[in-house]
């Protein structure tokens, strides 16, 4: 997802992104809405009314997911868990979060949030719909908002995880059963409701609506998959708890010179070690991190003209963790940024960090029973 999306705003400093996969669902709804429900419901108008109808309430719809997702990062922003971004896409949209909530009650409140910022949505549309001052188009366009809006609340407060209900669901066991067992459940709830998603849409294939049917399959697909994840990442937690960067990073580290270009790095340092990426050093002192995907935004020209110090990532946040830091928090920050990170104490390189390091400790600590 990261890589085929496009940031067009940043809104109380959190960046909203549009995937690619928004402008299939933007110009479904919009033919559906211009084709079928505005032609339906007010006849005999020009096909141009029925096509600008369509795009505003295309627009406005997804302006209102917008605001749903807005709600969740809020209220988990105020709680101490940081947003990293909003991505609007074709399933609807979401609210990235570095991390989980903290506990059940956080959560809770997180995901409450959402179905009641749809149906406060879905009254205010609901008044405009019957506004007097407004004209018939914008007032057919409001209706239909607050249909949706309600449908949108509705569906959500479905108790299967991922949705908000879910949410909620994990949030009201959480204290009781434990993170780990309240994920189980909600999650085993989510992957019930994907399968009668699906069969639902089988049945609408092979009946009369094709194209719903084709839809149902494809948001059961997801969610069955979003509960499976999130299953899996609680798991994961629960192995990564109490343990920091100290605990897995490597310590006989490699390092590379500043100054040398980045063809001599690739050619003497990537393709005889095939490691992904390595500290750079200036001196005795470290200043930043070079990935092969550093590399690879280089052409072979660009490489022979160009250090390493002026291709790699400095010093800062996004590539820093300390030996104490939490694993969970650094492998959250390294998921964000390059896939690794130097392990500094002091302004010194004590370790370095990596996503294949931390998969084969796993691995091994799996096999042994730990």
């Amino acid at each position: 997802m990261e890589s085929a999306r496009l940031q067009i705003a940043r809104v109380f400093g959190i960046p909203v992104y549009i995937h690619a996969s928004w402008l299939i669902i933007f110009g479904l709804i919009t033919w559906t809405l211009a084709t079928g429900y505005f032609p339906a419901r007010y006849p005999d108008l020009p096909a141009a009314s029925y096509w600008a109808r369509g795009l505003i309430t295309s627009l406005l719809f997804f302006v209102s997911i917008f605001v749903h997702e807005m709600g969740h990062a809020l209220v988990a922003r105020r709680h101490g868990v940081r947003i990293r971004s909003i991505t609007l896409f074709i399933f609807g949209g979401v609210a990235h979060m570095e991390g989980e909530p903290p506990d059940g009650r956080t959560e809770l409140r997180i995901a409450a949030v959402g179905p009641v910022v749809s149906l406060a949505l879905a009254g205010l549309f609901y008044l405009l719909s019957i506004a007097p001052l407004l004209g018939p188009a914008m007032r057919s366009v409001a209706g239909y908002l607050s249909l949706i809006n309600l449908v949108l609340a509705l569906f959500n407060l479905v108790p299967a995880f991922p949705l908000d209900g879910g949410r909620v669901l994990r949030g009201l066991l959480w204290a009781r059963a434990g993170r780990l067992r309240a994920t189980s459940v909600a999650a085993g709830a989510g992957r019930l409701f994907a399968l009668f998603l699906i069969g639902l849409g089988v049945y609408g294939f092979l009946t009369e609506n094709p194209l719903a049917g084709i839809w149902y399959v494809l948001i059961g697909w997801f969610l069955r998959e979003a509960a499976a994840g999130a299953y899996q990442q609680a798991r994961l937690d629960e192995t990564l708890a109490g343990m920091t960067a100290a605990d897995m990073m490597l310590t006989d580290v490699a390092t590379l010179p500043a100054h040398i270009s980045v063809a001599e790095a690739a050619q003497q340092h990537f393709l005889r070690t095939g490691h992904g990426g390595y500290p750079v050093v200036r001196g005795e002192a470290v200043v930043g991190l070079l990935s092969l995907r550093d590399v690879l935004r280089l052409g072979a020209e660009e490489r022979e003209a160009t250090s390493v110090q002026a291709a790699m990532k400095p010093i800062s946040e996004a590539v820093v963790v300390r030996p104490q830091t939490p694993l969970r928090e650094a492998l959250a920050r390294m998921a964000a940024g390059p896939g690794r990170a130097l392990v500094l104490e002091n302004g010194r390189l004590v370790g370095f960090l990596t996503m294949s390091t931390v998969l084969r400790h796993l691995r091994v600590r799996e096999a042994l029973g730990e």
